[in-house]
């Protein structure tokens, strides 16, 4: 098979497994007014890809332990990779809301799946007004109902093979809510990452590891930058452990 047609059966797989799981996924979330989110979290858009990744090559090699105690966390993890979606919805982690950039809206076949777990939009950041407004109504949310979040500390960005800077505004909010955090490094093969394009990649795994939990409990926000830094640094560290290629800091 040539590789244009392996790359349209890869996208045809992909597309049309969310697009399937993800509204029956919402349909439940709907009827059961709310009350089935953590089903499908937990089973159904978990299993769902899984088997998506499988059919097109890909093994998710997981954590089998779950990090998430007493208490609430904020989980974060690398992202250069779209692959790193599916290995983090496999985990199923229950009680743990997403955050996903608006900008992804227009890709269908994943905002009904992230729809049916409870996913929030984060505002891009030219829209500065509307972002600040999300996080200090994220952050009141976070204290009244107790829950998890997870999201990258890249944000959007240009993906390549490395770790990009990182955004302050979700450590602020790790900060200001005293969430523990809990970072996954997920390690995606070069040649097994299409990056941010729909192009064909090479069979490979996709391994997720849970790093040594953070407390935020001794941060300063005057000095927030610099515990971001350190942040960044421990997957930095990480990458440059896993991979031969090193990075600059």
């Amino acid at each position: 098979m040539s590789t244009s047609l392996k790359n349209i059966y890869q996208v045809v797989i992909v597309f049309t497994l969310m697009t399937i799981t993800g509204s029956i996924a919402l349909i439940l979330r709907l009827v059961s007014f709310g009350l089935l989110t953590n089903f499908n979290r937990k089973y159904f858009i978990a299993y769902s890809s899984k088997i998506t990744m499988w059919l097109v090559g890909i093994k998710l090699d997981l954590p089998k332990e779950n990090p998430i105690r007493e208490g609430n966390y904020f989980i974060t993890f690398n992202h250069n990779s779209y692959l790193d979606v599916f290995a983090l919805t496999a985990l199923g982690y229950t009680n743990t809301v997403f955050l996903l950039s608006e900008i992804t809206l227009k890709i269908i076949p994943l905002t009904i799946s992230a729809l049916s777990i409870g996913i929030m939009y984060i505002p891009q950041k030219k829209h500065l007004a509307r972002r600040m407004k999300f996080f200090i109504n994220l952050e009141k949310k976070i204290i009244a109902k107790k829950i998890n979040i997870i999201g990258a500390s890249e944000g959007v960005h240009l993906q390549h093979h490395g770790i990009d800077k990182f955004n302050r505004g979700i450590y602020h909010m790790s900060k200001l809510c005293n969430l523990s955090i809990i970072p996954l490094f997920i390690n995606v093969p070069k040649e097994s990452n299409p990056f941010s394009k729909y192009k064909y990649f090479k069979r490979g795994i996709i391994k997720v590891e849970i790093l040594n939990t953070v407390s935020p409990s001794k941060w300063e926000i005057e000095n927030l930058d610099f515990h971001v830094q350190e942040m960044r640094e421990i997957y930095v560290k990480k990458f440059n452990e896993t991979h031969i290629e090193k990075i600059q800091l």
